[in-house]
């Protein structure tokens, strides 16, 4: 019987985790979504240190996911540990909320094309009832225009043919 569970445990042991290359999928996800980030940021236009352009909060943006993206690969390449499920709809949930954030603010305006951006990202999300949903993304759309419309003075309509 020792025999038996030891010849077992050894054959647990060689199955082990998936390949490191394949765990560090999302975290170059992360990069290549920071590299769209920085490409569409600069084509908006950085500006200059003492007036920013409406493309300066998506190149640092993309910087620091970058960053932190390349810190997830070491992580996920170093780890042995059985890896977890990913969890696909929540990861295509967060690219349609990016394709809607870049769809909408230039014709319906920042304020409800944050409303819309906010809706589509938390869709997957049950723990939040849908009016909770709602008051989520009226309340980032609006911290959005007071942020980026009222403190900063990025040149974005708040509402699109108003």
């Amino acid at each position: 019987m020792k025999a038996f569970l030891l010849r077992l445990r050894r054959a647990e042991g060689e199955a082990g985790p998936p390949h490191s290359y394949l765990r560090a999928l999302g975290g170059a996800a992360l990069l290549a979504l920071s590299i769209v980030f920085i490409v569409g940021g600069y084509e908006l236009g950085v500006g200059s240190p003492r007036r920013l352009g409406t493309g300066a909060f998506p190149v640092i943006t993309g910087f620091i996911l970058a960053v932190l993206s390349l810190i997830v690969i070491a992580a996920d390449m170093r780890d042995t540990a059985e890896a977890e499920r990913p969890d696909w709809i929540s990861f295509v949930a967060i690219g349609a909320a990016l394709a809607v954030f870049a769809l909408t603010v230039g014709r319906i305006g920042l304020v409800p094309g944050a409303f819309l951006t906010v809706i589509t990202a938390s869709l997957p999300d049950r723990s939040l009832p849908i009016p909770g949903k709602l008051i989520l993304a009226a309340l980032v759309s609006l911290a959005c225009w007071a942020l980026f419309i009222g403190v900063i003075g990025l040149p974005f309509a708040p509402f699109g043919g108003v």
